[in-house]
């Protein structure tokens, strides 16, 4: 949704007139995303095994190891599909003459649950299936973590990201953290009122 709402800002400022701006405005969201997805599933992760040692007692590193795996790689995944669908919206509803804003963002909102859990549960599964090959998730880990200063440097590269890689962290990382423990509060709840988990996603369709 951010990604949405940067780039249709940008197309009413009238900087995606041309099919160069354009090229260079996706470019650069696309690598900016990938970035901050591959960062904060990191994070995310590491905070979902933190939560869960507090609350079992128990660790078990294989298990940890692929949780950031799966998250990394739907993250990663995920914006790169999304970020795509939204660059081409965008660039669609100027061409015949809408407002982004309206188009963009309620598409970003309805499909970007849907499609990280979808793929969250396909990742996890392969790699669930393959945790007895003990080098599967640290590569698939170290790959991503170092794919992240390639995606920086390109971010920092392009004038229309260069900000908001400097700027953009603190309301991303801050979205991550409330929605982590609002994860846990729902988790807690669902402990003692059975039947809450069913009300959900109503509660949060207003959003």
């Amino acid at each position: 949704m951010t990604l949405a709402a940067r780039l249709s800002t940008q197309a009413n400022l009238g900087n995606m007139d041309t099919a160069a701006e354009c090229a260079a405005m996706a470019a650069g969201n696309m690598a900016l995303i990938q970035c901050q997805a591959t960062v904060v599933a990191f994070l995310a992760s590491l905070f979902a095994v933190l939560m869960g040692y507090l609350t079992e007692s128990h660790f078990d590193s294989a298990q940890a190891v692929m949780l950031c795996a799966s998250s990394m790689v739907t993250a990663s995944v995920a914006s790169l599909l999304l970020g795509s669908l939204m660059v081409g919206v965008v660039i669609l509803a100027r061409k015949w003459h809408l407002n982004p804003d309206n188009v963009a963002t309620p598409i970003a909102a309805s499909l970007g649950d849907l499609t990280t859990l979808a793929l969250l549960a396909g990742v996890s599964s392969l790699l669930f299936h393959q945790i007895d090959v003990v080098w599967l998730s640290p590569l698939v880990v170290c790959v991503f973590l170092a794919g992240i200063p390639i995606w920086v440097y390109l971010s920092k590269r392009n004038p229309y990201t260069r900000e908001v890689l400097c700027t953009g962290w603190v309301p991303v990382i801050c979205a991550m953290g409330i929605s982590s423990v609002g994860g846990c509060i729902l988790d807690a709840a669902v402990t003692t009122y059975h039947g809450l988990a069913v009300f959900q996603p109503v509660i949060n369709a207003p959003r």
